[in-house]
């Protein structure tokens, strides 16, 4: 990548922030059509010269960052999970049954597929 190129990507980043006022940094690159290290150089530059702000987030289990302008006011957001995925690590990390972290209101135990799929397998974990 030329001199050259670096500064149009610099001012196509800024464009696009100014355009949207945040964008995901693996969604940047992405749509530059530049690789990812080469992105996070650009934008390490730009934060360094203060005209960004790289905001740490996890996007579907996965640490990314999101891209704010530097002028932009801090958002009161909540921070976005899947409750689903935790619930799931939960249960494969203690070993408890799905019903343990189950979120359904009116699921029967006895005709809750979940339950049986966990049940059989322990079963043939323990032999």
């Amino acid at each position: 990548m030329t001199e050259f190129q670096i500064v149009d990507t610099r001012e196509e980043i800024l464009k696009i922030l100014e355009e949207r006022g945040a964008v995901l940094q693996k969604d940047l690159w992405k749509e530059l059509n530049i690789d990812s290290s080469k992105c996070s150089r650009i934008l390490r530059k730009l934060e360094k010269e203060g005209l960004i702000r790289r905001v740490e987030v996890v996007v579907d289990g996965v640490k990314t960052f999101k891209i704010v302008p530097a002028g932009a006011e801090e958002e009161e957001e909540e921070e976005e999970f899947d409750l689903k995925a935790v619930l799931d690590r939960v249960e494969e990390v203690t070993g408890l049954p799905p019903c343990f972290a189950c979120t359904e209101t009116d699921c029967e135990a006895t005709k809750c597929i979940k339950l049986e799929v966990w049940y059989l397998g322990r079963c043939r974990m323990l032999g």
